[in-house]
Formats: structure tokens, C-alpha cells, sequence
């Protein structure tokens, strides 16, 4: 699956944002609700890659 990020500008020198939408099947697939959405996000400089996991902890 191939995304664009969408992207917002600093308003007022305040940092700028990205973001993507994720299908809901993923999301429902890692056990994300509207009650329990806290992930963990870690980045991997060496293969640059973006990795979500759903957290264990609320």
C-alpha cells in the first residue's frame, strides 16, 4: 500500500504537521478503538522505516 502524507504549515512559526490515513481494517486488526487508541511509535534510522504498534499500556 502506497500513501502520501498530508500536510499542514506551521501557523505562527509553530511546528508544522504531517499526517496519513490508515485503513480501518489495520486499525481494527491491531486492536485500536475509539476507547483504546494509545500506539507506540518507533523510528529505525538504519532501514528508515516508520513502525506503529498498538500499546500495552492505556
Amino acid at each position: 500500500m502506497r500513501k502520501r502524507l498530508s500536510y499542514r504549515k506551521a501557523k505562527k512559526g509553530i511546528a508544522e504537521q504531517y499526517s496519513i490515513s490508515i485503513n480501518q481494517d489495520i486499525i481494527r486488526s491491531l486492536g485500536i478503538s475509539p476507547n483504546s487508541r494509545r500506539v507506540e511509535m518507533f523510528y529505525d534510522r538504519v532501514n528508515k522505516r516508520l513502525i506503529i504498534r498498538k500499546s500495552e499500556k492505556e
